[in-house]
């Protein structure tokens, strides 16, 4: 008999490595100089049962050993991503897309709901930090999930390919995908329609769902849904990823008022993403950041994200210095 999932806690998902994009600004010095922090500060510890890392084999001794090391009150569990992925071990994904982890802890995000013991998880990257106090009483809004969606894909960090790869896969035959915000959610012929979708990390996810997404991909693509997934990708942005994937799925059950809320406050706002950066946005942006991300009502997290180099993780703690 399968083991009920918990429902008075939540899960933590993060995928990492150690060396992200440079020696001196890697993903282990962003979760231990930013995000931990913060989390110890604001974070109801006791509403976590397990935060899940998922890493290398070669990364894991000194992931696991800095980790217990400074931040021991978190429920740190490891995972060994060839172990979660074994199809890795052969599939030349390298070869593939010149994004091979961006595609690997999409897939790892998806493997792990089936080891994950609560209803609901958290999927995020090491980019995240906590802006205010939060706990499990936080994460719904009248009842429902907090999220992060968009209602257009111009000047957002979704792109429409992405949702185009995912609704051929979960819900073959679509040849006419409408998105505008007025929209009723639904399916007409070969036309599908929709009015809101969901953004990128961070997240909560229903467990159950992500179950249920990658038994539907195995059912009516008779194949190992990794497999599939892995067959299925050309990176970004000709690819799928697991947000829209879970977002597709979810609509095709008639699930998506059901799970989520769509009133602030959001998990994340996101004057922060890349997209937002590259306007100079990041000048006024980081000039308020009290006001702006740290006292913002409109959210409980946000993120500096990883592949904004000259945003040098000193600078974004000394801002953080004042709230911690």
């Amino acid at each position: 008999m399968k083991n009920k999932l918990i429902k008075d806690k939540f899960t933590f998902v993060m995928p990492m490595v150690i060396n992200h994009r440079t020696v001196e600004d890697n993903d282990l010095e962003r979760v231990l100089k930013i995000q931990l922090p913060t989390f110890k500060k604001f974070l109801k510890v006791d509403d976590l049962l397990e935060f899940i890392i998922i890493t290398t084999k070669r990364d894991t001794p000194l992931i696991k050993k800095r980790l217990n090391e400074e931040f021991p009150e978190f429920p740190f569990v490891i995972y060994d991503e060839l172990e979660l992925l074994p199809e890795l071990k052969t599939f030349p994904l390298n070869k593939v897309t010149v994004h091979p982890g961006w595609m690997i802890q999409q897939l790892a995000k998806l493997e792990i709901a089936k080891h994950v013991k609560t209803e609901v998880f958290f999927s995020f990257e090491t980019d995240l930090f906590l802006t205010k106090p939060f706990g499990i009483e936080d994460m719904r809004n009248n009842g429902k999930l907090i999220c992060s969606y968009f209602t257009e894909f111009e000047n957002t960090p979704t792109r429409e390919s992405w949702h185009m790869y995912s609704t051929a896969l979960m819900i073959p035959g679509i040849e006419d995908f409408n998105f505008r915000e007025d929209l009723e959610n639904k399916i007409e012929g070969s036309s599908l329609y929709i009015n809101k979708v969901m953004g990128v990390s961070p997240q909560i996810l229903v467990t159950e769902e992500v179950n249920n997404l990658t038994k539907h991909l195995e059912e009516i693509h008779k194949v190992n849904y990794r497999d599939l997934l892995l067959r299925s990708t050309q990176g970004h942005p000709n690819t799928w990823t697991e947000y829209t994937l879970y977002w597709m799925w979810l609509f095709k059950s008639n699930k998506l008022d059901k799970y989520y809320s769509f009133e602030a406050p959001y998990i994340c706002t996101t004057e922060l993403l890349t997209s937002n950066y590259r306007k100079g946005f990041h000048h006024e942006y980081f000039g308020n950041f009290d006001e702006l991300v740290m006292n913002n009502k409109n959210h409980y997290f946000n993120i500096i994200q990883s592949n904004i180099l000259d945003i040098k993780l000193d600078y974004i703690v000394d801002k953080l210095k004042n709230h911690l």
